[in-house]
Protein backbone atom coordinates (compact mmCIF):
# COMPACT_ATOMS: atom_id res chain seq x y z
CA UNK A 1 0.00 0.00 0.00
CA UNK A 2 1.71 3.15 -1.22
CA UNK A 3 0.74 6.70 -0.38
CA UNK A 4 2.29 10.03 -1.14
CA UNK A 5 4.77 11.39 1.40
CA UNK A 6 3.97 15.07 2.02
CA UNK A 7 6.27 17.62 0.45
CA UNK A 8 8.42 19.77 2.71
CA UNK A 9 7.84 23.50 2.98
CA UNK A 10 10.98 25.59 3.78
CA UNK A 11 9.41 27.53 6.66
CA UNK A 12 8.64 24.25 8.46
CA UNK A 13 11.64 22.19 7.33
CA UNK A 14 13.93 21.71 10.32
CA UNK A 15 16.86 21.03 7.98
CA UNK A 16 16.49 24.49 6.43
CA UNK A 17 18.92 27.00 7.93
CA UNK A 18 16.12 29.46 8.61
CA UNK A 19 14.13 27.00 10.74
CA UNK A 20 16.05 27.94 13.90
CA UNK A 21 16.28 31.68 13.14
CA UNK A 22 14.15 33.58 15.68
CA UNK A 23 13.51 36.58 13.43
CA UNK A 24 12.54 34.34 10.54
CA UNK A 25 10.09 32.55 12.84
CA UNK A 26 8.64 35.86 13.98
CA UNK A 27 8.13 36.93 10.36
CA UNK A 28 6.35 33.67 9.57
CA UNK A 29 4.21 33.99 12.73
CA UNK A 30 3.13 37.49 11.71
CA UNK A 31 2.38 36.36 8.15
CA UNK A 32 0.29 33.34 9.16
CA UNK A 33 -1.43 35.03 12.10
CA UNK A 34 -2.43 37.92 9.86
CA UNK A 35 -4.00 35.58 7.30
CA UNK A 36 -5.71 33.47 9.98
CA UNK A 37 -7.14 36.57 11.65
CA UNK A 38 -8.63 37.69 8.35
CA UNK A 39 -10.18 34.26 7.75
CA UNK A 40 -11.23 33.03 11.25
CA UNK A 41 -12.56 29.73 9.91
CA UNK A 42 -10.79 27.75 12.65
CA UNK A 43 -12.05 29.55 15.75
CA UNK A 44 -13.91 26.45 17.00
CA UNK A 45 -11.08 23.91 16.90
CA UNK A 46 -8.83 24.75 19.86
CA UNK A 47 -7.86 27.52 22.27
CA UNK A 48 -5.08 28.84 20.04
CA UNK A 49 -7.40 30.61 17.62
CA UNK A 50 -9.68 32.42 20.09
CA UNK A 51 -6.56 33.61 21.91
CA UNK A 52 -4.96 34.73 18.64
CA UNK A 53 -8.04 36.62 17.45
CA UNK A 54 -8.68 38.21 20.85
CA UNK A 55 -5.07 39.37 21.08
CA UNK A 56 -5.09 40.93 17.61
CA UNK A 57 -8.45 42.61 18.24
CA UNK A 58 -7.24 44.00 21.56
CA UNK A 59 -4.54 46.03 19.81
CA UNK A 60 -6.98 47.66 17.38
CA UNK A 61 -8.45 51.08 18.02
CA UNK A 62 -12.10 51.64 17.18
CA UNK A 63 -11.07 53.26 13.91
CA UNK A 64 -8.69 50.40 13.06
CA UNK A 65 -10.99 47.55 14.03
CA UNK A 66 -11.49 46.35 10.47
CA UNK A 67 -7.71 46.19 9.97
CA UNK A 68 -5.60 43.21 11.01
CA UNK A 69 -2.11 44.01 12.29
CA UNK A 70 -0.26 40.95 13.61
CA UNK A 71 2.96 42.94 14.10
CA UNK A 72 1.55 44.37 17.36
CA UNK A 73 1.40 40.96 19.01
CA UNK A 74 3.67 40.61 22.02
CA UNK A 75 5.95 37.62 22.53
CA UNK A 76 3.80 36.43 25.42
CA UNK A 77 0.73 36.46 23.16
CA UNK A 78 2.49 34.21 20.68
CA UNK A 79 3.72 31.91 23.46
CA UNK A 80 0.18 31.45 24.75
CA UNK A 81 -1.14 30.66 21.27
CA UNK A 82 1.62 28.04 20.90
CA UNK A 83 0.92 26.49 24.32
CA UNK A 84 -2.80 26.17 23.57
CA UNK A 85 -2.21 24.17 20.37
CA UNK A 86 -2.62 20.45 21.02
CA UNK A 87 -1.82 19.34 17.45
CA UNK A 88 -5.23 17.88 16.63
CA UNK A 89 -4.59 18.93 12.97
CA UNK A 90 -8.23 19.93 12.44
CA UNK A 91 -7.24 23.41 11.32
CA UNK A 92 -4.95 21.92 8.71
CA UNK A 93 -7.64 19.50 7.53
CA UNK A 94 -10.13 22.32 7.06
CA UNK A 95 -7.80 25.12 5.90
CA UNK A 96 -8.19 26.05 2.20
CA UNK A 97 -4.73 27.69 2.14
CA UNK A 98 -2.39 24.78 2.91
CA UNK A 99 0.89 23.99 1.08
CA UNK A 100 0.16 22.44 -2.28
CA UNK A 101 -3.39 23.81 -2.32
CA UNK A 102 -2.68 27.55 -2.20
CA UNK A 103 0.22 29.95 -2.61
CA UNK A 104 -0.19 31.14 0.98
CA UNK A 105 1.09 27.71 2.11
CA UNK A 106 -0.28 27.90 5.66
CA UNK A 107 0.55 24.98 7.94
CA UNK A 108 -0.54 26.20 11.36
CA UNK A 109 0.28 22.99 13.30
CA UNK A 110 3.83 22.96 11.92
CA UNK A 111 4.26 26.62 12.72
CA UNK A 112 3.27 25.86 16.32
CA UNK A 113 5.69 22.91 16.37
CA UNK A 114 8.49 25.10 15.03
CA UNK A 115 7.88 27.75 17.68
CA UNK A 116 7.84 25.13 20.43
CA UNK A 117 11.07 23.59 19.11
CA UNK A 118 12.81 26.97 19.19
CA UNK A 119 11.58 27.52 22.75
CA UNK A 120 12.90 24.13 23.87
CA UNK A 121 16.24 24.70 22.16
CA UNK A 122 16.61 27.95 24.06
CA UNK A 123 15.14 26.98 27.44
CA UNK A 124 15.38 23.19 27.60
CA UNK A 125 12.72 20.48 28.00
CA UNK A 126 10.51 20.81 31.10
CA UNK A 127 10.57 17.84 33.49
CA UNK A 128 6.94 16.88 32.85
CA UNK A 129 7.52 16.82 29.10
CA UNK A 130 10.65 14.71 29.50
CA UNK A 131 8.74 12.13 31.55
CA UNK A 132 5.69 12.02 29.29
CA UNK A 133 7.98 11.46 26.29
CA UNK A 134 9.15 8.17 27.82
CA UNK A 135 6.04 5.96 27.71
CA UNK A 136 8.15 2.81 27.37
CA UNK A 137 10.02 3.52 30.59
CA UNK A 138 6.74 4.25 32.39
CA UNK A 139 5.13 1.22 30.75
CA UNK A 140 7.89 -1.17 31.78
CA UNK A 141 7.75 0.02 35.37
CA UNK A 142 3.95 -0.05 35.41
CA UNK A 143 3.68 -3.54 33.93
CA UNK A 144 6.33 -4.91 36.28
CA UNK A 145 4.37 -3.62 39.27
CA UNK A 146 0.89 -3.74 37.69
CA UNK A 147 -1.29 -4.43 40.78
CA UNK A 148 0.45 -1.77 42.84
CA UNK A 149 0.73 0.71 39.96
CA UNK A 150 -2.95 0.36 39.08
CA UNK A 151 -3.96 0.81 42.71
CA UNK A 152 -1.77 3.89 42.97
CA UNK A 153 -3.30 5.41 39.83
CA UNK A 154 -6.72 5.19 41.49
CA UNK A 155 -5.53 6.42 44.88
CA UNK A 156 -6.39 10.05 45.61
CA UNK A 157 -3.31 10.75 47.72
CA UNK A 158 -0.97 9.29 45.12
CA UNK A 159 -2.69 11.22 42.35
CA UNK A 160 -2.15 14.46 44.26
CA UNK A 161 1.52 13.50 44.54
CA UNK A 162 1.67 12.80 40.79
CA UNK A 163 0.11 16.17 40.06
CA UNK A 164 2.66 17.98 42.19
CA UNK A 165 5.73 15.96 41.21
CA UNK A 166 5.02 14.95 37.61
CA UNK A 167 2.48 17.52 36.47
CA UNK A 168 -0.20 14.90 35.61
CA UNK A 169 -3.64 16.21 36.55
CA UNK A 170 -5.12 14.47 39.58
CA UNK A 171 -8.47 13.84 37.88
CA UNK A 172 -7.21 12.58 34.52
CA UNK A 173 -8.33 9.02 33.90
CA UNK A 174 -5.27 6.85 33.30
CA UNK A 175 -5.27 3.45 31.61
CA UNK A 176 -4.43 0.42 33.78
CA UNK A 177 -1.17 -1.41 33.17
CA UNK A 178 -1.22 -5.00 31.96
CA UNK A 179 0.92 -7.34 34.02
CA UNK A 180 1.94 -9.17 30.83
CA UNK A 181 2.91 -7.05 27.83
CA UNK A 182 1.67 -7.68 24.32
CA UNK A 183 5.23 -8.42 23.18
CA UNK A 184 5.42 -11.27 25.69
CA UNK A 185 2.07 -12.63 24.48
CA UNK A 186 2.77 -12.36 20.77
CA UNK A 187 4.33 -15.79 20.17
CA UNK A 188 1.55 -17.71 21.88
CA UNK A 189 -1.22 -15.53 20.42
CA UNK A 190 -0.06 -15.46 16.80
CA UNK A 191 -1.24 -18.17 14.44
CA UNK A 192 0.48 -17.88 11.05
CA UNK A 193 -1.68 -18.48 8.00
CA UNK A 194 -1.57 -21.88 6.35
CA UNK A 195 -0.11 -21.78 2.87
CA UNK A 196 0.73 -18.66 0.91
CA UNK A 197 -0.37 -15.53 2.82
CA UNK A 198 -2.80 -13.08 1.27
CA UNK A 199 -0.59 -10.19 2.42
CA UNK A 200 2.22 -9.44 4.86
CA UNK A 201 2.35 -6.76 7.53
CA UNK A 202 4.74 -5.49 10.19
CA UNK A 203 2.71 -4.68 13.28
CA UNK A 204 3.82 -1.57 15.18
CA UNK A 205 1.83 -2.43 18.30
CA UNK A 206 2.30 0.99 20.00
CA UNK A 207 3.22 1.62 23.62
CA UNK A 208 -0.45 1.66 24.65
CA UNK A 209 -1.20 -1.80 23.28
CA UNK A 210 2.08 -3.20 24.55
CA UNK A 211 1.77 -2.00 28.14
CA UNK A 212 -1.87 -1.06 28.72
CA UNK A 213 -4.33 -2.96 26.55
CA UNK A 214 -2.69 -5.97 24.90
CA UNK A 215 -6.13 -7.40 24.12
CA UNK A 216 -6.37 -4.98 21.19
CA UNK A 217 -3.19 -6.53 19.81
CA UNK A 218 -4.29 -10.13 20.26
CA UNK A 219 -7.61 -9.34 18.58
CA UNK A 220 -5.75 -7.73 15.69
CA UNK A 221 -3.67 -10.91 15.33
CA UNK A 222 -6.85 -12.97 15.17
CA UNK A 223 -8.44 -10.68 12.58
CA UNK A 224 -5.32 -10.84 10.41
CA UNK A 225 -5.09 -14.63 10.78
CA UNK A 226 -8.70 -15.03 9.65
CA UNK A 227 -7.78 -13.06 6.55
CA UNK A 228 -4.64 -15.04 5.77
CA UNK A 229 -2.31 -12.14 6.59
CA UNK A 230 1.20 -12.88 7.79
CA UNK A 231 2.15 -10.69 10.77
CA UNK A 232 5.52 -9.94 12.33
CA UNK A 233 5.76 -7.92 15.52
CA UNK A 234 7.71 -4.74 14.79
CA UNK A 235 7.62 -2.72 17.99
CA UNK A 236 10.65 -1.57 19.94
CA UNK A 237 9.71 1.81 21.37
CA UNK A 238 7.40 4.84 21.17
CA UNK A 239 6.91 6.43 17.76
CA UNK A 240 8.30 9.73 19.11
CA UNK A 241 5.16 11.86 18.89
CA UNK A 242 5.23 12.97 22.58
CA UNK A 243 8.78 14.27 22.18
CA UNK A 244 7.94 15.90 18.83
CA UNK A 245 4.80 17.54 20.20
CA UNK A 246 6.68 18.95 23.17
CA UNK A 247 9.40 20.46 20.98
CA UNK A 248 12.18 18.01 21.83
CA UNK A 249 13.23 17.35 18.24
CA UNK A 250 16.55 15.76 19.21
CA UNK A 251 14.74 13.00 21.11
CA UNK A 252 12.05 12.71 18.42
CA UNK A 253 14.72 12.27 15.74
CA UNK A 254 16.53 9.64 17.79
CA UNK A 255 13.31 7.66 18.30
CA UNK A 256 12.38 8.03 14.63
CA UNK A 257 15.80 6.77 13.52
CA UNK A 258 15.63 3.70 15.75
CA UNK A 259 12.13 2.88 14.52
CA UNK A 260 13.10 3.37 10.87
CA UNK A 261 16.09 1.07 11.42
CA UNK A 262 13.65 -1.54 12.72
CA UNK A 263 10.90 -1.07 10.13
CA UNK A 264 12.85 -0.44 6.90
CA UNK A 265 13.95 -4.08 6.45
CA UNK A 266 10.33 -5.22 6.79
CA UNK A 267 9.23 -2.68 4.19
CA UNK A 268 12.05 -3.81 1.90
CA UNK A 269 10.69 -7.36 1.99
CA UNK A 270 7.25 -6.13 0.92
CA UNK A 271 5.42 -5.69 4.21
CA UNK A 272 2.95 -2.93 5.04
CA UNK A 273 3.46 -1.28 8.44
CA UNK A 274 0.26 -1.03 10.49
CA UNK A 275 -0.15 0.75 13.83
CA UNK A 276 -3.10 0.56 16.23
CA UNK A 277 -3.05 4.25 17.00
CA UNK A 278 -3.64 6.91 14.32
CA UNK A 279 -1.23 9.22 16.11
CA UNK A 280 1.57 6.71 15.61
CA UNK A 281 0.79 6.01 11.96
CA UNK A 282 0.51 9.77 11.32
CA UNK A 283 3.86 10.39 13.01
CA UNK A 284 5.59 7.70 10.97
CA UNK A 285 4.02 8.70 7.67
CA UNK A 286 4.20 12.49 8.05
CA UNK A 287 7.03 13.30 10.47
CA UNK A 288 9.70 10.66 9.90
CA UNK A 289 10.62 11.89 6.39
CA UNK A 290 10.86 15.46 7.70
CA UNK A 291 12.84 14.53 10.79
CA UNK A 292 15.33 12.24 9.05
CA UNK A 293 15.23 13.17 5.34
CA UNK A 294 16.41 9.70 4.28
CA UNK A 295 15.15 7.30 1.64
CA UNK A 296 14.55 4.67 4.33
CA UNK A 297 12.31 7.07 6.26
CA UNK A 298 10.40 7.93 3.09
CA UNK A 299 9.94 4.24 2.30
CA UNK A 300 8.62 3.51 5.78
CA UNK A 301 6.31 6.51 5.56
CA UNK A 302 4.92 5.49 2.20
CA UNK A 303 4.12 1.98 3.44
CA UNK A 304 2.61 2.88 6.83
CA UNK A 305 -1.13 2.88 7.40
CA UNK A 306 -3.96 2.15 9.81
CA UNK A 307 -5.22 -1.44 10.30
CA UNK A 308 -8.74 -0.65 9.08
CA UNK A 309 -7.36 1.07 5.97
CA UNK A 310 -5.28 -2.03 5.31
CA UNK A 311 -8.29 -4.33 5.70
CA UNK A 312 -10.41 -2.02 3.56
CA UNK A 313 -7.82 -2.39 0.80
CA UNK A 314 -8.23 -6.18 1.04
CA UNK A 315 -11.98 -5.69 0.81
CA UNK A 316 -11.59 -3.53 -2.30
CA UNK A 317 -9.55 -6.34 -3.89
CA UNK A 318 -12.16 -8.95 -2.98
CA UNK A 319 -9.79 -10.62 -0.50
CA UNK A 320 -11.48 -9.78 2.82
CA UNK A 321 -12.92 -12.67 4.79
CA UNK A 322 -16.56 -11.67 5.27
CA UNK A 323 -17.53 -14.60 7.47
CA UNK A 324 -18.90 -12.27 10.12
CA UNK A 325 -21.29 -14.05 12.48
CA UNK A 326 -22.65 -11.34 14.75
CA UNK A 327 -23.03 -7.57 14.77
CA UNK A 328 -23.17 -5.00 17.55
CA UNK A 329 -26.31 -3.30 16.19
CA UNK A 330 -25.94 0.46 16.37
CA UNK A 331 -22.37 1.75 16.66
CA UNK A 332 -21.32 5.27 17.62
CA UNK A 333 -18.00 5.52 15.82
CA UNK A 334 -15.63 8.29 16.84
CA UNK A 335 -13.30 9.13 13.95
CA UNK A 336 -10.01 10.39 15.46
CA UNK A 337 -8.50 13.65 14.26
CA UNK A 338 -5.15 12.03 13.43
CA UNK A 339 -6.89 9.45 11.27
CA UNK A 340 -8.75 12.19 9.43
CA UNK A 341 -5.41 13.98 8.95
CA UNK A 342 -4.11 10.99 7.00
CA UNK A 343 -6.94 11.45 4.49
CA UNK A 344 -7.64 7.74 4.22
CA UNK A 345 -11.40 8.12 4.12
CA UNK A 346 -13.85 6.60 6.59
CA UNK A 347 -12.54 3.05 6.20
CA UNK A 348 -13.51 1.97 9.72
CA UNK A 349 -17.18 2.79 9.18
CA UNK A 350 -17.02 0.96 5.84
CA UNK A 351 -15.70 -2.20 7.51
CA UNK A 352 -18.06 -2.13 10.47
CA UNK A 353 -21.02 -1.68 8.13
CA UNK A 354 -20.22 -5.12 6.68
CA UNK A 355 -21.17 -6.77 9.98
CA UNK A 356 -24.66 -8.30 10.25
CA UNK A 357 -27.44 -5.97 11.37
CA UNK A 358 -24.99 -3.15 12.05
CA UNK A 359 -25.62 0.57 11.64
CA UNK A 360 -22.70 2.98 12.05
CA UNK A 361 -23.07 6.62 13.05
CA UNK A 362 -19.82 8.53 12.63
CA UNK A 363 -18.86 11.26 15.10
CA UNK A 364 -16.25 13.58 13.58
CA UNK A 365 -15.16 15.74 16.49
CA UNK A 366 -11.98 16.00 18.54
CA UNK A 367 -11.94 14.17 21.88
CA UNK A 368 -9.55 16.76 23.26
CA UNK A 369 -6.98 14.18 24.40
CA UNK A 370 -4.32 14.63 21.73
CA UNK A 371 -1.37 12.61 22.95
CA UNK A 372 -0.04 13.72 26.33
CA UNK A 373 -1.54 17.24 26.17
CA UNK A 374 -4.70 16.34 28.11
CA UNK A 375 -2.72 14.62 30.86
CA UNK A 376 -0.99 17.80 32.01
CA UNK A 377 -2.18 19.67 35.06
CA UNK A 378 -2.64 22.91 33.13
CA UNK A 379 -4.53 21.34 30.21
CA UNK A 380 -6.89 18.64 31.50
CA UNK A 381 -9.93 20.80 32.23
CA UNK A 382 -9.58 22.56 28.87
CA UNK A 383 -9.23 19.20 27.14
CA UNK A 384 -12.60 18.10 28.50
CA UNK A 385 -14.17 21.31 27.22
CA UNK A 386 -12.70 20.86 23.75
CA UNK A 387 -13.98 17.29 23.67
CA UNK A 388 -17.59 18.18 24.46
CA UNK A 389 -18.79 17.94 20.87
CA UNK A 390 -17.40 14.41 20.58
CA UNK A 391 -18.88 13.40 23.92
CA UNK A 392 -22.24 14.82 22.93
CA UNK A 393 -22.11 12.97 19.61
CA UNK A 394 -21.44 9.65 21.34
CA UNK A 395 -24.30 10.22 23.80
CA UNK A 396 -26.79 11.39 21.19
CA UNK A 397 -26.08 8.40 18.95
CA UNK A 398 -27.79 6.26 21.62
CA UNK A 399 -25.81 3.26 20.40
CA UNK A 400 -25.20 -0.10 22.00
CA UNK A 401 -21.49 0.12 21.25
CA UNK A 402 -19.04 3.01 21.05
CA UNK A 403 -15.91 2.68 18.92
CA UNK A 404 -12.74 4.64 18.26
CA UNK A 405 -9.51 3.78 16.44
CA UNK A 406 -7.60 5.88 18.99
CA UNK A 407 -7.16 4.24 22.41
CA UNK A 408 -6.36 7.59 24.03
CA UNK A 409 -9.53 9.17 22.67
CA UNK A 410 -11.36 6.14 24.06
CA UNK A 411 -10.08 6.98 27.55
CA UNK A 412 -11.22 10.58 27.22
CA UNK A 413 -14.65 9.53 25.92
CA UNK A 414 -15.06 7.00 28.72
CA UNK A 415 -14.17 9.60 31.33
CA UNK A 416 -16.79 12.00 29.98
CA UNK A 417 -19.60 9.59 29.06
CA UNK A 418 -19.00 6.43 31.06
CA UNK A 419 -18.96 4.44 27.80
CA UNK A 420 -15.75 2.62 26.93
CA UNK A 421 -15.24 2.69 23.14
CA UNK A 422 -13.96 -0.55 21.66
CA UNK A 423 -11.19 -0.62 19.10
CA UNK A 424 -12.37 -1.70 15.62
CA UNK A 425 -10.12 -4.77 15.87
CA UNK A 426 -11.98 -5.84 18.99
CA UNK A 427 -15.35 -5.50 17.28
CA UNK A 428 -14.22 -7.39 14.17
CA UNK A 429 -12.68 -10.19 16.25
CA UNK A 430 -15.84 -10.59 18.32
CA UNK A 431 -17.91 -10.78 15.14
CA UNK A 432 -15.65 -13.44 13.63
CA UNK A 433 -15.94 -15.45 16.85
CA UNK A 434 -19.73 -15.09 16.91
CA UNK A 435 -19.88 -13.29 20.26
CA UNK A 436 -22.85 -11.15 21.13
CA UNK A 437 -21.80 -9.66 24.49
CA UNK A 438 -21.34 -6.17 23.17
Amino acid sequence: MMKKVPDKTPAYDLRDAGFWDEQDLRSEVERVFHLCAECRLCVKFCGSFPKLFDAIDSYCTEEEFAEVDSTKLKAEDVDEVVDLCFQCKLCNINCPYTPGDHDWAIDFPRLMARAKAQHVKKHGVPFTDRMLAKPDLVGKLGSATAPMANWANENRVHRLFMQGALGVHKDKKLPPFAWKTFASRYRSAYKPPAGEPVAKVAYFATCFVNYNEPGIGTDLLEVMARNGVDVVLAYRECCGMPAWHNGDLDEAKAQAQRNVDLLAPFVAEGRTVIATNPTCSLTMSDEYPRLLDTQEARDVAAHTTDPTAFLASLHAEGKLNRDFKTGPGKVAYHMPCHLRAQRLGNRTATLLSLLPDTEVRTVQACSGHDGTWAMKRENFEASMRWGRQAFRGIDEADAAVACSDCPLAAIQIEQATGKHPLNPMQILAKSYRGEDDW
